[in-house]
């Protein structure tokens, strides 16, 4: 018997670093899988991975910054059935001081990371008819610490973790709603974050994050994806509203 067994799951951002993770993780628990992502060519190759792995996935192409668009998700993804599991887990990263921020990059940063989950949760809520339905949001332990030259992103995560708290409430008692904080995880976003940097201060920054967590290293896709999975099981059925870190201790200094 695995974990998600009977339960349809959807996950936005599929095609990134725990995204990816989190479609293996929750196949292989048994869920029915619709990966959404705006990049269609990585969702497809990813489509192509699961199935021919004998899992029930499907990819489509989604922009949830666009309303029309996370609404066809949901219309789609309730055309065979209710939705058990959402897990909002797309977003963007920026990394620029808050002096030098526009305000397109703020708008785009806030757009991505907070906008998207309001557009997602009002778009799938109604669609989560089975009792015990879980939301799972992907904010940062950036929400809740203070890291240089973050500002616009700190702001977004900490605006999703927010909403995604006081939206347990309203959702209460049919859908449970909980937030992820992940800390500095070794996906292309980080490493993206310090592309523009001369090489030989790439890893000066990367082993800066890794010092960050009391654990010294970044995280692996596979344990955020995992707390997913226990948010998304009903181990976790009297979770809601809660925050839970999966940042190797970075709060605890």
């Amino acid at each position: 018997m695995g974990r998600l067994d009977d339960k349809r799951a959807v996950i936005t951002g599929a095609t990134g670093g725990i995204g990816t993770a989190t479609c293996w993780a929750f196949c292989r628990e048994g869920a029915e899988v619709i990966g959404a992502d705006i990049n269609a060519d990585a969702g497809k190759a990813l489509e192509a991975e699961l199935t021919a792995a004998g899992f029930r996935f499907s990819f489509r192409e989604t922009n949830v910054t666009d309303e029309q668009q996370v609404q066809a998700l949901a219309d789609h993804a309730a055309a065979d059935g209710t939705v058990d599991v959402l897990f909002a887990n797309a977003g963007v990263i920026l990394g620029k001081p808050v002096l030098q921020t526009s305000l397109q990059e703020w708008n785009t940063v806030h757009l991505n990371n907070a906008t998207s989950v309001f557009l997602t949760l009002v778009a799938f809520g109604p669609v989560m008819t089975n009792p015990g339905g879980s939301i799972i949001v992907n904010s940062s332990s950036g929400a809740t610490i203070a890291v240089p030259n973050m500002a616009a992103y700190a702001g977004a995560k900490a605006s999703a973790m927010a909403f995604a708290r006081t939206a347990a409430i309203d959702l209460a008692p049919g859908i449970r709603v909980n937030c992820l904080l992940p800390g500095a995880i070794d996906t292309p976003m980080p490493r993206s974050f310090v592309s523009a940097l001369p090489a030989e201060q790439q890893q000066a920054v990367i082993a800066g994050l890794e010092a960050q967590h009391v654990l010294k290293r970044l995280g692996r896709p596979e344990e955020v994806a995992n707390t997913a999975l226990f948010l998304a099981s009903d181990e976790s059925s009297f979770f809601t509203a809660a925050a839970l870190t999966v940042d190797g201790g970075a709060n605890a200094w």
